[in-house]
C-alpha cells in the first residue's frame, strides 16, 4: 500500500482540511488521533483522516524523529489561503499502526514548517487505501488485516 505525492506537478497546492490545527471546529466530537511506528519510534497524534490533501508532519516532529528529507518540495496553502513553508518530501517512509503491527503503509510525508500541534496530518487518500470505515461518532475505526476487519481505537 502506498500514498504518492506527484513530485511532477509544481502548482500550489491546499494542504491542509477543516481541522489542521488539531480541533473540529464544527463538531463536539475530537479528532481521531492514532499511533503510527516508524523504525524504533513511536509517533503518537497522527490525525486519522484528517481532510488533508497530503500527509503531513512538521519539521520538529521530523528533526526528533531522525528523518531525513529526500527531496525539495513546493509551498503549500491551507484553507484559509495563507502560505505554509514546505521544507520538502520524505519519499517511501513505512509506517505501521501502533496498535495494530502487522498493517503496514508506504507513504510519501511533506514536511512543513509549521508548529508541532500534531505528530503527523494522515490525508485523505492514504486513509482511503486501508480500506477500513472509521464510526460516524469518531469511536473506533475498522480495519482489514489479513482478511479479517480488526478495530483501531483513538488514542
Amino acid at each position: 500500500m502506498s500514498d504518492m505525492v506527484n513530485v511532477e506537478d509544481d502548482q500550489p497546492e491546499i494542504i491542509f482540511g477543516p481541522a489542521s490545527n488539531g480541533e473540529s471546529p464544527n463538531s463536539d466530537v475530537p479528532p481521531f488521533y492514532i499511533s503510527l511506528r516508524l523504525h524504533d519510534f513511536v509517533l503518537h497524534n497522527a490525525m486519522f483522516d484528517s481532510g488533508a490533501s497530503h500527509n503531513l508532519m512538521p519539521t520538529a516532529i521530523m528533526d526528533k524523529l531522525g528523518l531525513d528529507i529526500t527531496r525539495q518540495y513546493h509551498d503549500l496553502y491551507s484553507f484559509d489561503s495563507s502560505r505554509v513553508r514546505c521544507v520538502g518530501l520524505i519519499k517511501d517512509l513505512v509506517v505501521s499502526l501502533d496498535q495494530l503491527p502487522m498493517k503496514n503503509a508506504l507513504m510519501d510525508v511533506v514536511v512543513a514548517d509549521s508548529p508541532p500541534r500534531f505528530g503527523m496530518l494522515l490525508s485523505k487518500s492514504w486513509v482511503a487505501k486501508l480500506k477500513g470505515t472509521l464510526q460516524l461518532d469518531f469511536s473506533y475505526a475498522t480495519i482489514p488485516v489479513f482478511g479479517q476487519m480488526k478495530k483501531l481505537y483513538r488514542e
